[in-house]
Formats: structure tokens, C-alpha cells, sequence
């Protein structure tokens, strides 16, 4: 299953649409759309009231018309559900877990949720490197937590921890573990990140319930198919049996990287 950003949600200039603006576009795009799917971002739901459950029991309306189902990205830009900040990490998660009450009338088959945020992603990266492994296992406590309580929510089936650049892989699955929780595994992140990324997905195996892919290289990632050190077509391979969703992370070229990524 393949997803694609919904572009409906955006108004020239990167700003948010107003509800009804969205609701109006997103009739005209669902139609057109030439993916399974499309991906919705949690964070509207923070920083507009108008982004709640009738909005989206909408949205979900119009893509049961277009035959279309639904990912979701659980707000991660102004949210860190692994602060060591009791205060920050509690007002963190009560945000995620509206968004997701919010989003629920759109059964996704996805919620991807980020295990920390860039300025966490910043320090971890910057951190020296005998105090790196104290400070990971703290904010592995932190994720492990949150993992817990939102899975009670009603996302909690499709949750899907990302794996991100400065996160080790090792301990991304660790916490997983612990946390009995399922994984979204980012293509690109990992291999932005240095990892081998078909080896990474293959070794999570069967507890991968979603992914992002985009292509990256060292240091760099979001790029379009084909503008980075991708292997498109280990790639393909991996994804051949793999019958989660898929979402395309792509601000621009979206449509023509599926039309790569799907050709005979």
C-alpha cells in the first residue's frame, strides 16, 4: 500500500489550510490521487482547535469515496515524548494523545510516532561520547513509557515507532521490545544515519508495521527517489512482500518517485 502526503492540508507558503479550505481541496485531490493512501500531519491538530473529530470524520468520509485509506504522522515538531523534563514529557504526550483521538475517525493504517524531537535528535548527536550511552538509556526510559500509554489510546494498534538519525538502531529495537511495540522503519533516516537500510528492515522483521522511504544520503535525507544513494532496487525487493503501508516522506516530486518505485 502506498501513501502519499495529502497536499489539501497546505496553503502556498507552507501555512496550514483552515479546516474548511482543506476539506474542500481534499474532495478534489482524493479522486485524482493515484496512491492507496494518503498521510495527514498529527501537529495541525496542536496548533489548530478547528483540526479536531468532526474535521476529520470528515477527511474520512471523502477518502471512503475515493477508495482511499489513511496514515498519520502523531505530532513530533513541538512535542518530545522522551524529555527528561516531567513537565515537558507529560504536556508532550497529552498532546499526542489528542491528536489521536482527533484522528481516530480516520482508521489509519498507520501512526508513526518520533521517539524524540530535533533539539533531543541535537544534543544526543552533539553529546561526548562517554556521556552518550547514560543519557540514551534515559530517554529510553522516557519513550518506553509513552510507547505504553499510547497504545491503550485508540491508535494504539497501528503505532509505529520511527527510527531516527542520532537514535541507534539497536536501541530503537530495544526499546520496542520492552515497550511490546511495533515499529515504522524510515528508509532514509537509516541511511542518512549511516546504516544499511535494507539489512535494518530486513532484521526488524516482522515487527516493522509501516514505513517512510525517501531517498538520503550520509547527513542528508527527504530527497526524491533516484537524488540519493538509495538502492532502489534492493529496495523494491524488500518492499515485494511487505504488505504494510508505505509512505512516500517527500515535500516535493512525490508522484514521480511512486512512478518510479512502481514501474514494471
Amino acid at each position: 500500500m502506498w501513501s502519499l502526503p495529502c497536499r489539501s492540508m497546505w496553503q502556498p507558503g507552507t501555512r496550514p489550510a483552515p479546516p474548511a479550505a482543506f476539506l474542500a481541496a481534499l474532495r478534489e485531490e482524493a479522486p485524482a490521487s493515484k496512491a492507496d493512501a494518503l498521510e495527514f500531519p498529527g501537529d495541525f491538530c496542536s496548533v489548530d482547535p478547528g483540526y479536531g473529530a468532526a474535521t476529520w470524520r470528515e477527511a474520512a468520509r471523502v477518502l471512503r469515496d475515493a477508495g482511499l485509506a489513511a496514515t498519520v504522522h502523531l505530532p513530533f515538531v513541538w512535542v518530545d515524548v522522551a524529555a527528561l523534563d516531567q513537565e515537558v514529557w507529560e504536556g508532550s504526550l497529552r498532546s499526542v494523545e489528542r491528536a489521536a483521538e482527533a484522528m481516530a475517525p480516520l482508521a489509519p493504517r498507520l501512526a508513526a510516532l518520533h521517539p524524540a524531537n530535533y533539539a533531543t535528535q541535537t544534543l544526543l548527536t552533539a553529546a561526548p561520547e562517554g556521556a552518550r550511552p547514560v543519557a540514551l538509556m534515559a530517554l529510553a526510559e522516557r519513550v518506553v513509557a509513552a510507547v505504553r500509554r499510547l497504545q491503550a489510546g485508540p491508535l494504539g494498534a497501528v503505532l509505529g515507532l520511527e527510527n531516527l538519525e542520532g537514535v541507534p538502531l539497536p536501541l530503537l529495537e530495544a526499546i520496542a521490545e520492552q515497550a511490546g511495540a511495533k515499529v515504522c522503519f524510515d528508509f532514509g533516516h537509516a541511511l542518512s544515519d549511516g546504516a544499511d537500510p535494507v539489512a535494518a528492515f530486513a532484521a526488524l522483521g516482522r515487527r516493522v508495521v509501516g514505513c517512510h522511504l525517501h531517498d538520503a544520503r550520509p547527513g542528508h535525507a527527504h530527497l526524491p527517489i533516484g537524488a540519493g544513494d538509495l538502492d532502489l532496487g534492493a529496495v523494491r525487493a524488500a518492499l515485494a512482500t511487505f504488505a504494510g503501508p508505505v509512505v512516500l516522506e517527500l515535500e516535493h516530486g512525490a508522484e514521480e518517485s511512486l512512478a518510479l518505485l512502481t514501474a514494471p
